[in-house]
């Protein structure tokens, strides 16, 4: 299991906690060199899964980027996490301090939004082209995207109609104010359910679908020397 409580796996809302400095360092992290600190639980969102890291202070210090260390690429629920700051951020606290974190509620809630649509889009591709599988996601403003493996190539579909059809399946489960469903699986995997289908996700969702609002389908592109293709989305 990993060393930090992750709290904002099941507690989406919660923009301010306060958690215990268990380790800091200084180093290269994702090709940038920072200065961090690990805590024994965070509500920070870190960097992954095609979603953003979360924005936000701790103990009134700006964090730059939130970063997930993945231990063992078998075991995706074993990772450290790493809060950093500029490089030149001196740290007025120590090992063993408490501290207060605070994040950006309304960026949490966008990026929550985005993700919870990105499943939803997902989702709908899958219902009515069962050819179609969903593989990767990108849920960053102004750039989502879901992308799938198209399992019959030959197949020709049209544009429009998965526009028109995705659309009409996502209003109607929005409609229906359908909950979204999370779960821990005994090996602390994160499980998510907005429909029918239970997903590994570790990022944030909505708690209801009634705050999604419309989602639109900007765009259908297909790669026929890959074999994908990729729908593009956004919140209107």
């Amino acid at each position: 299991m990993s060393q930090v409580k992750s709290l904002y796996m099941e507690q989406t809302d919660t923009v301010r906690h306060k958690a215990v400095i268990m380790r800091t360092g200084m180093g290269e992290v994702n090709k940038k060199k920072y200065r961090w600190m690990q805590l024994n639980e965070t509500i920070f969102h870190p960097k992954g899964g095609g979603q953003p890291s979360d924005e936000g202070t701790i103990a009134g210090i700006q964090v730059a980027y939130v970063h997930k260390i993945i231990q063992d690429k078998n075991r995706l629920d074993h990772y450290e996490i790493l809060h950093c700051f500029e490089e030149n951020q001196a740290f007025p606290f120590q090992e063993g301090d408490q501290v207060a974190l605070c994040i950006d509620g309304e960026k949490r809630k966008l990026h929550s939004k985005l993700h919870t649509a990105g499943h939803l889009v997902a989702e709908a591709v899958k219902k009515n082209y069962p050819d179609l599988e969903g593989y990767q996601g990108n849920h960053y403003p102004n750039e989502s995207f879901v992308r799938f493996k198209m399992l019959a190539p030959s197949v020709a579909y049209s544009k429009e109609e998965i526009k028109k059809k995705v659309e009409a399946e996502i209003l109607l489960w929005i409609q229906e104010d359908l909950p979204v469903h999370v779960q821990m699986s005994p090996s602390g995997l994160r499980l998510v359910k907005m429909t029918q289908d239970w997903t590994p996700c570790g990022g944030t969702h909505l708690n209801s679908l009634r705050d999604l609002g419309p989602v639109e389908i900007t765009d259908v592109t297909f790669n026929q020397k890959e074999g994908t293709a990729t729908v593009k989305y956004r919140m209107t």
